[in-house]
């Protein structure tokens, strides 16, 4: 691995992170509201992320 390759691994453990805080957001708000639509985070926003995901897989070396 290269410095780039460490480079974008971190990124891409970032981001993951941030999803799974996400995901542990909205399980805490649903079992603390017994259920209800109270997700912070919607569909929209996880595609977001997955996107971000995407261009850290396709951003040129010096861009990251």
């Amino acid at each position: 691995m290269d410095y780039y390759d460490v480079k974008r691994l971190a990124l891409v453990l970032a981001v993951q992170a941030e999803i799974e805080g996400m995901k542990a957001e909205n399980a805490r708000r649903a079992a603390s509201y017994e259920g209800k639509c109270s997700s912070l985070y919607s569909d929209e926003h996880f595609q977001l992320k997955a996107n971000e995901l995407k261009n850290l897989a396709h951003v040129h070396d010096e861009k990251l």
